[in-house]
């Protein structure tokens, strides 16, 4: 059994932005995306190249859609930090994403550590 939704299809514009396609497809799939309500969302949240899922979550949280982000570490992975995406930044993306979990709860973004999470990331 399973239930297939008819989420819109968006493309990436960069290798960088499958998070943000994503998030795009959900919001209109919800019938909440307005492009500069999205472009003014990401200023505010200050998301630039730089995109972690956390920073997805906020998004989320931003436009009021329900979710619930599972998670294997609260924090970041440090396994991230040789790959050659990340390495040029890790350190200081580390601390912004770091204090982005720790501001989770009080934010009211949902962030659960679960265990069995599978990501891939190319």
């Amino acid at each position: 059994d399973f239930v297939q939704l008819p989420v819109p299809v968006i493309q990436q514009l960069y290798h960088w932005d499958c998070g943000l396609a994503c998030s795009r497809m959900v919001l209109r799939y919800l019938g909440q995306l307005d492009d500069s309500e999205f472009e003014r969302a990401l200023q505010e949240l200050q998301l630039t190249r730089s995109i972690w899922t956390i920073d997805l979550a906020y998004l989320m949280h931003h436009f009021g859609v329900r979710h619930r982000f599972c998670t294997q570490t609260l924090g970041v992975d440090k396994g991230y930090k040789n790959q050659s995406f990340y390495r040029k930044h890790f350190d200081t993306e580390e601390t912004r994403v770091n204090q982005l979990f720790a501001q989770a709860k009080a934010c009211k973004v949902l962030v659960e550590k679960c265990r069995n999470v599978q990501h891939q990331h190319q």
